[in-house]
Formats: C-alpha cells, structure tokens, sequence
C-alpha cells in the first residue's frame, strides 16, 4: 500500500505540473501553436508520460479550463451570518471578477474564441465549465438570500443573467478585446452601482 500511495502521488504531481506548464504555455502562445512537447519539457516529463496522463492536446486544454474552474470561488462559503444583501452581492460580483482577471479565465475565453472554428468543442467545454457551472453556483447564492428574505421572491434564473450580464459588459467584455485591460480604479464603485440597480429590481426595503 505504502508503493502505490507513492506512485499515485508521484503521478498526481506530475499531472500537476503538467498542467501548470500547459497553462502558460497556452497563455503566452495559444491553443494552435502550442506544442505537446514544449509542454513536457517544461514540466520536466517526458512526451510519453504526458500522453499518458492527457491522450490529445484539446484533452489537456480542457484539464487546464477545469483546474481554473476548480478555482472559481465558491460564492457561498463568502457569506458571513449579519451580512447584509449589500454585502453578499458585493462579495460574490468580487469573487465573479477574481475568477476572470486572476485566474486567467479571461485569457483562456480569448484563446477559446480565437479557434472555436478549428475546434468548436473547445468553446462548448469551457461554456459548461466557466458559465454553466458557475451561473448553478451564483443562483444557490441568490436563491439563499431569497429564502433567507434578503431579496424579493422572484426569477433568480433571470435575476443572476441580470447581474452577470452587467459584470460582464462593464468588464469582461473590454477584456476580451484587449489583452492589457485591466480592473479600473472606479472597480467598485460600478460594483456598486450594478448592486443598487439590483436592489431597485429585488430587494427587499430594509436592505436596499
């Protein structure tokens, strides 16, 4: 037992050092010109070890979108008992844009987009990972403070696509069309701005 919790472990490490490569990799060069050995010499594996572990590069492209939506925050765990809607919105559209802008996810939505004609499945995963998975996410959070009488009963289905949608149209999409964007110095104060237009739709008088 003690040999093969060993050799799991050398193998997990080596997954993970695959990917760490694969990342930047994808990064600095993108999905087309990546190449499979490039990413086994600077993870220090051999090109078989790495076809052992991952059998195509769109394989190891996914694993690289998965490990970033393995770090998408989980939006409930930021709630603290007292906290107002306020300040769960505010918690949860600061976790949203952590996501994009410090674990790369909007440098891979580039990637993504730039060879959704070579390779459509590319797109559809990241979609399931990066959208769908996080939108479930962001509607327990919503449906939470509905039950807990922080927000009006209402569509959470349609009130989460409200407040993503603003998220991503005051900065995701400038991101997707430059490279060097950044969060502007007034981040929060459109936060906050987004957070009162969603008060105006659900909140409930007291927290508004």
């Amino acid at each position: 037992m003690g040999i093969e919790a060993h050799r799991r472990k050398i193998s997990n490490e080596k997954q993970a050092a695959i990917i760490r490569a694969a990342q930047e990799i994808f990064l600095t060069h993108g999905y087309t010109r990546a190449g499979m050995a490039d990413i086994a010499r600077d993870a220090d594996v051999s090109t078989a070890t790495l076809y052992k572990h991952f059998s195509s590069k769109e394989e190891l492209f996914a694993a690289v979108v998965k490990d970033v939506a393995r770090e998408t925050v989980d939006y409930e765990s930021l709630i603290s008992q007292g906290d107002t809607a306020r300040d769960i919105l505010y918690k949860v559209a600061r976790g949203y844009l952590s996501t994009q802008f410090d674990n790369h996810a909007n440098a891979l939505m580039r990637i993504v987009i730039a060879e959704v004609p070579g390779a459509p499945k590319l797109a559809s995963e990241m979609y399931d990972l990066l959208s769908t998975r996080r939108h479930e996410k962001l509607r327990a959070v919503i449906d939470e403070m509905v039950r807990n009488k922080l927000l009006k009963p209402h569509d959470t289905e349609f009130g989460v696509r409200i407040g993503s949608g603003a998220l991503k149209e005051l900065f995701v999409w400038p991101a997707l069309f430059d490279a060097s964007y950044t969060l502007p110095p007034d981040t929060d104060e459109k936060i906050h701005r987004c957070i009162d237009a969603y008060l105006a739709l659900f909140g409930v008088e007291e927290n508004s």
